[in-house]
């Protein structure tokens, strides 16, 4: 949504951070890279590491009555999740006399991203969220109702007042408030010493593409193995106050890719799929630093190893509309299959004869039963 708790206009350019600053950053990403791998080495098992996506569209449907602009409306979703349910209660005006329950703006479309890669750690005992924009502390209580009782939640603001949420002894949940600005990188690696556990990591502060690639590129690295990594409110690449630029794209405007956030989630898309451009299908964890970086150097990144973060830790790249997610995992060389079976010939060979499907299907029936396969 809007800016996080901050009156100040925001500079039109990125800065870069300082020399000091860039030589910590050196350091840091290599050792984080390092740690990474010897701990996914310990951990060749690891499991439920894929989201529902794409989520199942429920026969329940959402329907909002809001007021907004002085204009009442109603819109219906395709998809009910536990946030829709949440919100359908809640939003106002609500038929619920709530008045101290902390305020939550937001997107309704996020819900289904949020469910979509979200649900599977709801079996988990414990769940670490940092999330950057606090606000009002609307999503602390969602995120309560939605985890439950093992739910840790890390807010980071600048507004002091925030720390207002923190949680007392006798709360079933944690809450912990982080002063701080997201584009200062000394910040982001005392959070890091902090919480060196965090499942999700949620950018919902500033912005500005200052904050945005900045925590990407810090906070990245740090989330768990199997956790994810959500930026939101992805429109300001567009504004001229977050540092955006108004009416280009990736494909126009080279600084468009270089300044922006959506520029830098399109080369991290690139950056997935580096091993193709070697004529490789994949690369592999134990393979990545075999790459040549000389193509991916730019001012604007701290290191120019940093590219390495996504193929040895990125499973998947969800993009969504303002929203982007980051789902890290077990990331192997692709491995080609073939079943046993007949093959035919490329080219047409003039002659061909008609497949008996019944009896192909009766002999998979006899293989894997004759339900749907599990």
């Amino acid at each position: 949504m809007t800016q996080k708790s901050s009156s100040k206009k925001v500079q039109g350019t990125i800065s870069h951070v300082t020399a000091l600053s860039i030589g910590w950053f050196l350091a840091c990403s290599r050792n984080n890279l390092i740690s990474y791998n010897a701990e996914l080495q310990k951990r060749e098992t690891i499991v439920s590491t894929r989201s529902l996506f794409p989520l199942e569209h429920s026969k329940r449907h959402a329907t909002f009555k809001h007021i907004h602009d002085e204009v009442n409306y109603s819109t219906v979703f395709d998809a009910y999740t536990p946030f829709h349910h949440y919100m359908e209660e809640l939003v106002y005006p609500s038929a619920h006399n709530f008045s101290d329950l902390p305020l939550s703006d937001t997107w309704f479309h996020y819900f289904e991203a949020y469910h979509n890669h979200m649900a599977r750690f709801r079996d988990k005992t414990n769940v670490v969220v940092m999330e950057i924009g606090v606000q009002s502390g609307g999503k602390i209580p969602l995120l309560r109702k939605y985890f439950g009782p093992g739910l840790v939640y890390v807010g980071i603001d600048i507004n002091p007042s925030t720390k207002m949420f923190e949680t007392r002894p006798d709360d079933d949940f944690t809450v912990h408030i982080e002063i701080g600005n997201s584009a200062d990188p000394k910040f982001l690696a005392k959070l890091r010493d902090t919480y060196p556990h965090v499942d999700i990591f949620l950018d919902d502060g500033g912005h500005t593409m200052k904050q945005q690639i900045i925590s990407l590129q810090y906070m990245l690295p740090h989330v768990q193995p199997e956790g994810i990594y959500i930026c939101e409110d992805l429109a300001t690449s567009w504004h001229h106050k977050f540092g955006g630029i108004p009416k280009e794209y990736v494909g126009g405007n080279p600084q468009f890719v270089k300044k922006t956030m959506v520029g830098m989630i399109h080369q991290t898309m690139d950056w997935l799929m580096a091993g193709a451009m070697h004529g490789e299908s994949l690369v592999r964890r134990d393979s990545v630093e075999k790459i040549d970086s000389s193509r991916f150097t730019d001012e604007q990144f701290f290191d120019t190893s940093w590219w390495q973060i996504i193929p040895s830790q990125v499973k998947h790249i969800h993009y969504y509309n303002q929203l982007v997610v980051y789902e890290k995992g077990l990331t192997y060389k692709a491995t080609p299959l073939r079943t046993v079976g007949t093959s035919i010939p490329t080219k047409y060979s003039g002659e061909y004869h008609s497949i008996n499907w019944k009896g192909i299907i009766q002999k998979l029936d006899n293989i894997f039963g004759e339900t749907k396969l599990l």
